[in-house]
């Protein structure tokens, strides 16, 4: 289990050095009392069966986080959801874990899938070892549908082949804005410096889409620059960019932005606290742990998502410090 937990850490945050933020990195408590994951557990297998997609998509996002049995159980499900949505993002989350208990099924669905949902099957077979088909997300990048085209940058910069830099760049020119931007965000992942750069001037730009897109880019990305970039986002012009940037520093070990995400777990607008839930799950604080406890009872079924989803990732950060003080003692 606690292997497990470690892996789900690292695979979320990637390798981000805390020396690269400004003013330093915050100490990990992970002191507080015992989290109980059940209620939390029950509020995303809930939300697997809403009548909304992007409340099943969230929960599917969140099942991450959850035991290995009950993930396989609700990923097994997502794969035979009616959503396209839901099934690619399911592909995502089973690649990031490398599940290969979905290989064969995988394997199985993909002659038959749509455009939308064929790049999430590759990323989840080649994750597992399988590098079924690479060269079809060439072709789903020049796809007329927007939405597969972007589905297909994301994927390419998610396997972290440079090789894939040049195919592209090609496509850093394209008519649909967000594509652009999934595009650019996927060469900024691969490493390379003039996407990076274009990220941190997005970082700048007055229009939300934009720079909250750069700032969510940012939370990935392994450089200092990145983390200056979230260090300014906590005092961007809009709530939302201060809640993803107070995330992306909690990624980085770093605290600074706690008070941001304690201000809108209160919040009147279900976006915020759903970004400030988010963001609290990643500062492992027993008074956090309370409050996304409380969220479980918000009216918003996203928001319930999301604390259940901050509190699962406490629990497993909880469960690395009692396995490093272990290791210390012997």
């Amino acid at each position: 289990m606690i292997r497990r937990c470690l892996y789900k850490l690292i695979r979320t945050a990637g390798i981000a050095a805390c020396s690269a933020l400004i003013g330093g990195c915050a100490a990990t408590d992970v002191s507080h009392a015992p989290i109980s994951i059940a209620p939390a557990e029950g509020v995303i297998m809930d939300g697997l069966h809403s009548p909304s997609s992007a409340i099943r998509c969230a929960a599917v996002e969140s099942s991450s986080q959850l035991p290995a049995s009950s993930d396989v159980v609700a990923l097994r499900e997502a794969l035979k959801d009616r959503s396209s949505a839901v099934r690619f993002t399911a592909c995502i989350v089973i690649g990031n874990l490398r599940l290969r208990t979905f290989k064969s099924e995988l394997l199985q669905i993909y002659p038959n899938s749509g455009q939308r949902l064929k790049a999430g099957i590759i990323y989840a077979l080649a994750r597992v070892g399988d590098e079924h088909d690479m060269g079809q997300l060439a072709i789903l990048l020049h796809s007329i549908n927007a939405t597969v085209r972007a589905n297909a940058a994301m994927v390419l910069g998610r396997l972290g082949d440079p090789s894939a830099i040049g195919l592209l760049r090609t496509d850093s020119s394209d008519s649909v804005h967000a594509v652009r931007l999934a595009v650019t965000s996927a060469l900024a992942r691969l490493g390379y410096h003039r996407a990076i750069s274009s990220i941190i001037a997005l970082s700048y730009s007055r229009y939300a889409i934009d720079h909250l897109a750069a700032l969510n880019t940012s939370r990935s990305l392994n450089t200092p620059l990145a983390a200056n970039v979230l260090l300014n986002g906590l005092h961007d012009p809009l709530p939302a960019g201060r809640l993803i940037a107070a995330r992306g520093l909690g990624q980085r070990g770093s605290e600074q932005g706690e008070k941001i995400a304690r201000h809108y777990a209160h919040s009147s607008n279900v976006s915020y606290r759903v970004l400030a839930a988010l963001a609290l799950g990643w500062i492992p604080d027993g008074s956090n742990a309370d409050r996304l406890v409380r969220m479980l009872h918000d009216p918003s079924e996203k928001v319930r998502i999301a604390a259940a989803a901050g509190i699962l990732h406490l629990y497993h950060l909880a469960q690395l410090g009692e396995a490093s003080s272990a290791s210390e003692l012997n």
